[in-house]
């Protein structure tokens, strides 16, 4: 289920204050609630249970178990709504623990004066926040927010340096100046004294699985079927965004394993960028999976009539550049009656070597063994050069091994001496002195499970994942869930013996022996992956070339304010040997600036912007004819 929400809590309100609350979800029809200093607005049908207030947006994937322990049978059937305004009365505060799921929450319960916003542990549905005057603004995206802000912000200056660094977004910034994103595993407790932060859930350490590396297979297939059977769609077909990669392609064998003949292999071919092109693995695994397919023929084109689109709908820039074809997989999807998609996001950071193993290890006295450790790392062994070896252990060991404080003088240090010379000094300052980017070394636990944890329950999310795959997939009427980043698996991955995830071979060893069976060779044991730089880097030089310069050559670009346009111009697109040296950086680079660009005109000069949108290249997108294998049907 998904609805839009947005909602004012202010303790000083009387009842009936009236704030223009339908008009956050214009143009979609809204309805109202008021329960004294709580007022919401949000889409679909009115909640089941409204004493107390009770909305959600989300999936609840454990109602059974919480609706045995309530003794509440009768409460499953239909929206979870009733079930959990139950559930708050009986546990309050305590009700989002025990929760499992992607979700946000909002309870109010007038008769007792008290309430909950929630998100759900790990972030995979957003929440944006406005606090002024005590008066709290939220809702699960930014576009219905700020019809209810007295003012349009402006532009965040930490958030858009970050932007232009390619990094995630600093703390709970957002690029609006104020406007905060809850954090996971986070609450806001809400009575008449007005909101306060709470966090509910945070990774802990526990010591890791007393198991040998070839009995971890068992567990972790296990998690992974879970975490999958939660995720398929009870109603209809589920489709799985599937490259020739390792993790997508899991996700879709465990699908076809546990839904035969509910599960749509939706993947793009490239037939004019061979690197980029999995074509070859994909019909294999829809072969070995008896997986009916809907495949899009994708040609360079559409970025920027995609981002222009996108700036449109949502009032934010997107992460991601694979929106021209992606759109077009997922329309044709929900036109074959899937209703939720699935993907593999998540995969590397949840099976991944546990690097700082070597810190751990360096720290307890051995650095003999650290270095033997290095050589256990993908691309290490006998043959690996002296040099590199000792380059890996001194970046993961040694500087893996400073405290929090002087490594952090030290990452400042880079950071200056990495970041784009045509920055401004302001926007590097902001850049700096922003975000701590060393956070997972203040949590309790060895390096290696303190650097994994913080990037499963803070990585993904800060960097934007969830919401524009959520965006992405509502536009198209559907949901986008994510099977690797179910909690329980989460909190099974974070128990793995770190040196069980070495591997000189390949990354992510413990998944490929757990899909032994259920996935082709070719597939689980392939090195390597497809890179897609070229393919952006033509369609940013393409046709949409012209406009691209003319949008960041512009003098007056409102990019000005943080950057040098001069010298980005000079380095960037009056250059072709920083494109040809370092394509995939060049892309990235360029890409960042340039939606950043449109985001900015579009909140200065958004008439300009329009038009300027309507001159971009449209998409070079064919979708292939249905599959031969029998498809779902209801």
């Amino acid at each position: 289920m998904s609805r839009w929400l947005a909602g004012i809590f202010d303790p000083r309100a009387g009842a009936g204050a009236g704030e223009p609350l339908a008009a956050a979800l214009t143009p979609h029809r809204a309805n109202v609630l008021a329960r004294g200093p709580l007022r919401v607005a949000f889409s679909g049908s009115a909640p089941i249970s409204t004493a107390p207030i009770c909305l959600f947006d989300g999936h609840l994937d454990n109602g059974a178990e919480i609706a045995a322990a309530l003794a509440a049978g009768e409460q499953l059937s239909g929206a979870p709504e009733a079930l959990l305004a139950l559930a708050y009365r009986r546990w309050g505060p305590g009700l989002p623990e025990r929760m499992r799921g992607d979700f946000v929450l909002v309870v109010w319960d007038e008769e007792r004066g008290e309430g909950i916003v929630a998100r759900d542990q790990l972030g995979a549905r957003p929440l944006f926040l406005h606090e002024a005057g005590g008066k709290l603004t939220f809702a699960n995206e930014i576009r219905h927010l700020l019809p209810l802000l007295p003012r349009r912000p402006g532009p965040d200056p930490a958030s858009v340096s970050h932007w232009i660094a390619l990094s995630g977004q600093p703390q709970t910034r957002t690029l609006y100046e104020g406007v905060r994103r809850l954090g996971p595993g986070t609450m806001l407790v809400l009575d008449r004294d007005g909101p306060r932060r709470e966090r509910y859930w945070a990774p802990r350490y526990e010591d890791p699985l007393d198991l040998p590396a070839a009995a971890l297979a068992e567990p972790v297939r296990e998690g992974l079927e879970r975490a999958v059977s939660r995720r398929i769609g009870a109603n209809g077909a589920t489709g799985v965004t599937m490259s020739g990669g390792l993790d997508s392609s899991s996700i879709a064998a465990i699908g076809a394993a546990l839904a035969p003949g509910r599960i749509y292999a939706c993947s793009a071919r490239f037939p004019e960028h061979p690197e980029a092109d999995e074509s070859a693995l994909i019909d294999e695994l829809r072969g070995t999976l008896a997986l009916p397919a809907i495949a899009a023929r994708v040609r360079p084109g559409g970025l920027l009539a995609a981002l222009f689109d996108h700036l449109s709908t949502w009032r934010v820039p997107p992460i991601a550049w694979g929106d021209p074809w992606a759109l077009a997989l997922l329309r044709e999807a929900g036109a074959r009656g899937v209703e939720t998609m699935l993907g593999g996001d998540g995969g590397d950071e949840l099976f991944a070597a546990r690097y700082y193993l070597l810190a751990d290890t360096l720290r307890a006295g051995h650095p003999l063994r650290a270095l033997t450790l290095a050589r256990e790392l993908p691309g290490g062994g006998p043959g690996a050069p002296r040099r590199e070896v000792a380059r890996v252990a001194a970046s993961l060991g040694v500087v893996g091994a400073l405290p929090h404080g002087l490594h952090s003088m030290a990452l400042g240090l880079q950071v200056r001496r990495d970041a784009p010379g045509w920055m401004r000094r302001r926007a590097l300052r902001d850049l700096i002195g922003s975000d701590d980017r060393l956070a997972w070394k203040e949590l309790d636990g060895p390096r290696w499970w303190a650097h994994a944890a913080h990037g499963l329950s803070h990585g993904i999310e800060a960097a934007g994942v969830f919401e524009h795959l959520r965006r992405r997939a509502a536009l198209c009427g559907l949901e986008s869930r994510h099977p690797m980043l179910d909690l329980d698996l989460v909190e099974l991955a974070l128990r793995l013996p770190p040196r069980a995830t070495f591997d000189r071979r390949f990354n992510r060893p413990v998944l490929r022996v757990a899909l032994d069976g259920l996935l082709p060779d070719s597939v689980r044991l392939r090195p390597g992956k497809a890179w897609f730089h070229s393919l952006i880097v033509d369609c940013l030089t393409g046709s949409d070339w012209a406009l691209l310069h003319r949008l960041l050559a512009d003098p007056g670009a409102e990019l000005g304010a943080y950057v040098d346009l001069k010298a980005m111009r000079a380095t960037l697109l009056d250059s072709e040997r920083r494109r040809r040296e370092n394509p995939f950086r060049w892309m990235w680079q360029v890409w960042r600036l340039l939606t950043l660009e449109c985001w900015l005109r579009a909140e200065a000069r958004p008439a300009e912007i329009a038009s300027i949108g309507r001159l971009a290249s449209p998409p070079r997108v064919e979708i292939d004819p249905p599959t031969q294998l029998v498809p779902f049907s209801t």
